[in-house]
């Protein structure tokens, strides 16, 4: 099933909740990736769970709603994302 297709709980599904989007990057001049070890400061670092998820784009406008179109188009999602994951899944079917 295409990334488009599927409903928000299939979509959210994908995550496997490794909490490395959460972490701040710093992308420099070159257009490289640096990740740092800063998370959010809604990130419980044990669990990996965001501790305001269901009112996270309200209470942190920095919060990026991820999409299949920008999961497609974001450099900074970790290569071990589970939606990056799908996706080259997908381009391989």
């Amino acid at each position: 099933m295409a990334f488009e297709e599927l409903d928000k709980e299939q979509w959210e599904a994908i995550c496997e909740q490794c909490g490395l989007c959460c972490f701040e990057k710093i992308e420099d001049e070159d257009g490289r990736i640096f990740f740092t070890s800063t998370p959010c400061r809604y990130l419980d670092i044990d669990t990996r769970q965001c501790k305001i998820y269901e009112k996270r784009f309200k209470i942190c406008p920095d919060c990026v709603q991820l999409t299949p179109e920008l999961v497609k188009d974001l450099k900074w999602l970790h290569r071990s994302c589970g939606y990056k994951k799908a996706l080259r899944r997908q381009k391989e079917e």
